[in-house]
């Protein structure tokens, strides 16, 4: 039996909800009362997602990299991820696919979610870089800090996790555009001035070694005591297999591998564009002016020679135009078309009238209908009483993510990686017409 004086209390309450509920009833819809006549429309705002997958991460586990550092990277590049395209820098978030993670006493891990289950890639050494492969996600490649300006480069084949190679290198590596080789760098140690770059395929047979020999007619000659052989090579140098070239090299120096035989480098005023033949790289034209690249279809350039500024008119202060990756056919941009945003990796371009990042920064018209981005901002809403929660259970959390869970979107893959401390999280977005657009111009 249930004690009268209770039951009498909850009938009194239930009246007093009747009567507020009538109260707002006839109250005028924009004093907070419900519209009249018709079913009443309720809309509810849920910031939950779909987990399909997540990591719990060991105290000293995180998805961070350690000396990582893309030669081309002006700014420290941030960790939310982006695209996930091989131009831009790499991100611990490897597309919808899985994560990099370095652990304590110089242990770390590449966690793939395949299949319905993780896969698990160990070092012994942390990581400085890692990406699997655009278009075949079959190959990932690594690159491991084994001590003091001391690193490594391994070619995996995935699922099996078989070294396909391994190779000292520096503290980067990436794949071509066309996800059909790797390109690896090497630093002299004693003459930072100097970086070497070699092309290497995605197989275990590694080809021959080759050194570019800088001796195209009709183009300038390389440095006074450029070495013109691998025997005139530093001994690391020397050892590196592929198709080598040796590049002039400063801080503003920048590269791109659009195709796995197409190079394009720049230092200064001065930019080369390097193709592929017969196993060696050549020089197929140089010049002067800044280029930058519109990945993945263009190179942009702004100046130029003397000459061939003077033949303009009117004469512009800094001229602009493009070329594509195959080879230097540049053509002039009208003086009137917008100015292009700052040149950073996160851009992906679309032609040459649009351009976006992840970050929900945007070029051109073409951009005009994509809606704002809308689902970060939700993702760190939905699990912030998660991080909130690890933020009290382990003291590493407020040093990792002091203001708030780590969103990365994958937007392009309507999926985004949550870090909320003690965890990581796969979450599936919402399909949305941003996402439709975004796909869409992203082809």
């Amino acid at each position: 039996m249930i004690p009268q004086k209770y039951l009498i209390a909850t009938l009194f309450i239930a009246a007093m909800l009747l009567l507020v509920a009538i109260g707002v009833g006839f109250r005028p819809p924009g004093e907070g009362g419900v519209t009249s006549g018709g079913p009443v429309a309720i809309t509810m705002v849920m910031d939950s997602f779909e987990a399909v997958a997540d990591w719990p991460l060991e105290d000293g586990w995180s998805p961070r990299f350690i000396g990582a550092h893309d030669p081309d990277q002006r700014e420290p590049w941030p960790f939310e991820g982006a695209f996930g395209a091989p131009w831009e820098p790499a991100s611990p978030y490897l597309a919808d696919q899985g994560l990099a993670l370095n652990g304590p006493q110089g242990t770390s891990m590449v966690a793939l979610w395949r299949g319905l289950e993780w896969r698990r890639y160990r070092f012994d050494a942390p990581l400085a870089s890692a990406r699997l492969a655009p278009g075949r996600a079959n190959r990932l490649l690594v690159t491991l800090a084994l001590g003091p300006a001391r690193f490594e480069t391994r070619l995996l084949e995935i699922p099996e996790g078989r070294v396909l190679w391994s190779l000292q290198s520096s503290a980067w590596s990436r794949f071509s555009w066309d996800g059909r080789a790797a390109l690896v760098g090497l630093a002299d140690p004693k003459r930072p001035e100097r970086l070497l770059l070699s092309v290497l395929p995605l197989d275990p047979d590694l080809p021959e070694p080759s050194l570019a020999p800088w001796n195209e007619d009709g183009l300038p000659a390389p440095p006074r005591g450029w070495p013109a052989s691998q025997d005139a090579l530093w001994d690391d140098a020397r050892d590196l297999p592929g198709a080598k070239v040796l590049l002039p090299w400063s801080p503003e120096g920048a590269f791109w591998l659009p195709r796995q035989d197409r190079l394009w480098t720049c230092a200064g005023q001065q930019w080369t564009a390097w193709r592929l033949a017969r196993g060696i790289w050549e020089r197929a034209a140089t010049g002067e002016g800044q280029v930058f690249a519109h990945p993945p279809g263009a190179m942009g350039r702004i100046g130029g020679s003397a000459t061939e500024l003077r033949a303009l008119d009117p004469v512009e202060a800094a001229p602009r135009f493009l070329s594509s990756v195959e080879a230097p056919d540049w053509r002039r941009v009208p003086p009137e078309a917008p100015s292009w945003p700052a040149y950073d990796p996160a851009w992906a371009w679309r032609g040459d009238a649009d351009a976006l990042t992840a970050w929900d920064l945007r070029w051109g018209p073409g951009t005009d209908a994509l809606a704002p981005e809308r689902q970060r901002e939700a993702l760190v809403r939905a699990f912030r009483p998660e991080w909130k929660t690890s933020l009290k259970l382990r003291a590493s959390v407020g040093g990792w993510l002091p203001h708030g869970p780590e969103v990365a979107l994958r937007e392009s893959d309507s999926s985004a990686w949550v870090w909320v401390g003690n965890r990581v999280l796969l979450v599936r977005l919402t399909d949305s017409e941003r996402t439709r657009r975004l796909r869409a111009l992203l082809k």
